[in-house]
């Protein structure tokens, strides 16, 4: 009977992924492709986007994957400052809550380090307003710090592509100087990731029959970049997997976006509060409602 069971979940998934790109519900699915046209449909953008901007918006859909300075009103005394924010707020917490071995999260990163929202600047909005082709909004807020793991490498070090909608998308910046040998995140672009997942791959437990073309590195890109180094990634789309720093520490901040069909501003004003604990994904784009609530998942 259990073998049963297990087969029917294996089937169950391999159809989910080979019909969504994710192991979520036929609802969950629907409810994103419902919810995305409809925020197509209300989108009103702010101005017309520049060359640059249209240029960076279509990099990121074709690769998966797009790398971007700091904004350009952001100094380096203030990128300095957030920097040692960071640095004591995760002191303070003897480096927050344990995530798993060599991970940590800040508790209420938000709520402590507001200032960290104004990385979201008017190029960061249009590019991904027009990556979308609609509004989008903030589902969760994370800080992250990654030390060094010497005796054991870990799953979350692995190859991988996150289990969420096609619609999920993540902003990660780098809160340190970050090169390979310091933890930057390697990703596989999105071509690559499509024909691997087409062959059978999906999640971490099934790295070993691909585990000579994922470490390929020629097929590999190391995104590295110093402090305020901002990274947009189709984290359900794009095969890609932290690095676990061989000295120090990296620190890092992910939002979590998803489609809008009101702007962002206005969405952050009235949920702000909600976004240091939300986790795992939004189930219901039309309710903003988490998966999960809380630190430990």
């Amino acid at each position: 009977m259990q073998s049963l069971r297990k087969i029917a979940s294996r089937a169950r998934t391999q159809t989910r992924v080979a019909l969504f790109g994710n192991n979520h519900s036929l609802r969950v699915n629907m409810r994103y492709a419902a919810y995305e046209g409809a925020a197509r449909r209300s989108w009103k953008p702010r101005s017309k986007p520049t060359t640059e901007q249209l240029a960076a918006a279509g990099r990121f859909k074709t690769e998966g994957f797009a790398a971007l300075p700091p904004p350009a009103r952001m100094t380096a005394e203030k990128l300095q400052a957030i920097r040692e924010t960071v640095n004591r707020r995760f002191d303070e917490q003897n480096n927050g809550y344990v995530v798993n071995y060599g991970m940590f999260r800040m508790v209420d990163g938000l709520e402590l380090i507001p200032e960290i929202i104004d990385f979201i600047d008017e190029d960061m909005e249009a590019i991904v307003e027009n990556y979308y082709g609609s509004h989008f909004k903030i589902f969760a807020v994370s800080f992250y710090r990654t030390l060094p793991t010497p005796d054991k490498p870990d799953s979350s070090f692995l190859w991988h592509l996150d289990n969420c909608p096609k619609q999920e998308i993540k902003l990660m910046v780098y809160l340190d100087d970050v090169v390979a040998d310091t933890g930057a995140l390697s990703v596989k672009d999105k071509p690559f990731s499509v024909g691997l997942r087409k062959e059978g791959f999906f999640d971490r437990r099934r790295i070993n029959q691909f585990v000579d073309r994922l470490d390929d590195r020629s097929t590999t890109r190391v995104l590295e970049g110093p402090t305020g180094t901002r990274l947009l990634f189709e984290n359900g789309g794009c095969i890609h997997k932290a690095t676990s720093p061989k000295h120090g520490h990296r620190d890092v901040v992910t939002f979590v976006l998803i489609p809008s069909d009101i702007p962002w501003r206005p969405h952050f004003a009235r949920s702000r509060n909600l976004l240091s604990t939300n986790a795992g994904i939004c189930i219901d784009p039309f309710r903003d409602q988490p998966e999960h609530v809380g630190y430990q998942y």
